[in-house]
């Protein structure tokens, strides 16, 4: 009977292989989600830097665009401007052209008056002239009537 007890005391269970291959398991199903986790991060990494460079390459082109339209803007300003002075002064030369005109209306109307008048005046020049014609003549009869 000593030997069924000696057998039975050499079987005892032994945890310990089972225990290491479960510790074995569980760190290589860790180190195979490290490595994903890795990887991903790795690609993330690259695929944020990348948007990055293209966040920061579209904000250069915004920046550009805000100072195209304000330069366009500028101009359009100074064209307003330009086209606001022009139109002062077009109206400012069309109102002194009309008051030419009206002094040129008015020259011609003083004109066309002052050859009436002096038109006239010639007539009272030329009917005078024929009553000191007529004086003359009666003067010169009346000398010889009493010479």
């Amino acid at each position: 009977m000593a030997l069924a007890r000696g057998r039975r005391t050499d079987r005892r269970i032994d945890y310990w292989p089972g225990f290491v291959d479960a510790l074995s398991t569980l760190l290589l199903a860790i180190m195979f989600l490290l490595t994903v986790f890795v990887l991903a991060q790795f690609l993330l990494g690259r695929e944020i830097s990348g948007k990055d460079t293209a966040l920061s390459r579209l904000n250069s082109q915004i920046n550009e665009l805000t100072q195209l339209l304000a330069l366009e803007r500028s101009t359009a300003q100074d064209k307003d401007d330009s086209l606001a002075n022009l139109q002062a002064s077009l109206s400012a030369a069309q109102a002194e052209k009309s008051r030419l005109e009206r002094l040129l209306a008015q020259g011609a109307g003083a004109g066309d008056a002052a050859n009436q008048r002096a038109a006239a005046l010639g007539g009272e020049l030329d009917s005078q002239r024929q009553i000191s014609q007529q004086a003359l003549s009666q003067v010169e009869i009346l000398n010889q009537q009493i010479a």
